[in-house]
């Protein structure tokens, strides 16, 4: 029986920046599909790791109303371009949730849409084939910072492609892109995993659950990184910049039926 060898091909995304500084003679020795491997193993690994905050694999969002044709929408819209149901404090200090509270006050409603966070980095700003330049980013909210009426449409034809007329389409980096710490971290990480792709001795935990040696007994919770760490200082170091001790792995979100959220190509 033959096998026929897979040719690897890791998207540019997958791959994080390498701090040479962190590389032995032994890395350059290698071959271009190991490194390759090992630095896509220790990219998706430390995206993990960090609860995937931090990446540099972006998205596409097609943001869009629930109902275009509803005067008032729920609270959570991504895309929000007037007033709607707003939960807010009144005049008279009391919460309460009515439609079109904007003229409460003198604050008038932005040209904006919300953006599952974080937002890293704006890639593109699609509205029907045309790129928009003229926005700001402010938390999770892209905001339009040109004149004349706002660009962002109310509704969207989904089945078309994205550039096509009638679509709107938000290309981002959800989450912080790699630093130079993470440069750093990751170049570690991808040295131990080459050595564990060619043999060597590597500091990566072997999953093993008991080792009796010389009377001592020595546990080791089973799985690659028990407890989300990896065992290498200096990687998990740069871990815990990114998950605390205590925190969740993954950021807590807050979803409701009623609702809307944009559609999300990865």
């Amino acid at each position: 029986m033959s096998i026929t060898p897979i040719d690897p091909v890791y998207e540019p995304c997958s791959l994080w920046p390498v701090d040479p500084a962190c590389l032995t003679d032994d890395w350059n020795g290698l071959s271009p599909e190991i490194q390759a491997r090992s630095l896509a193993l220790a990219s998706a690994t430390l995206r993990r790791l960090s609860g995937y905050r931090v990446t540099n694999c972006p998205v596409s969002v097609r943001p869009c109303k629930p109902s275009c044709a509803a005067a008032c929408g729920p609270y959570y819209s991504a895309l929000y371009t007037g007033p709607g149901w707003q939960p807010h404090i009144g005049v008279e200090g009391l919460w309460v949730n009515t439609c079109s509270h904007l003229s409460d006050c003198s604050c008038g409603p932005l040209c904006e849409i919300i953006l599952p966070g974080p937002v890293g980095e704006i890639v593109e700003v699609d509205i029907g084939g045309t790129l928009l330049t003229d926005y700001a980013v402010q938390g999770n909210r892209l905001v339009y910072t040109g004149s004349g009426d706002c660009p962002f449409p109310t509704c969207q034809d989904l089945a078309a492609a994205p550039g096509e007329p009638n679509t709107f389409t938000v290309t981002y980096i959800n989450g912080y892109p790699p630093d130079a710490l993470a440069s750093y971290a990751v170049g570690i990480l991808a040295m131990e995993f080459a050595k564990a792709c060619t043999g060597g001795k590597c500091k990566l935990p072997n999953g093993t659950t008991s080792v009796v040696r010389q009377g001592v007994s020595i546990e080791i919770a089973a799985g690659s990184f028990p407890g989300g760490n990896t065992g290498i200082r200096e990687v998990d170091a740069w871990i815990a910049l990114w998950r605390p001790e205590g925190s969740p792995r993954w950021a807590p979100r807050v979803w409701s039926p009623d609702g809307g959220a944009p559609r999300i190509q990865r």
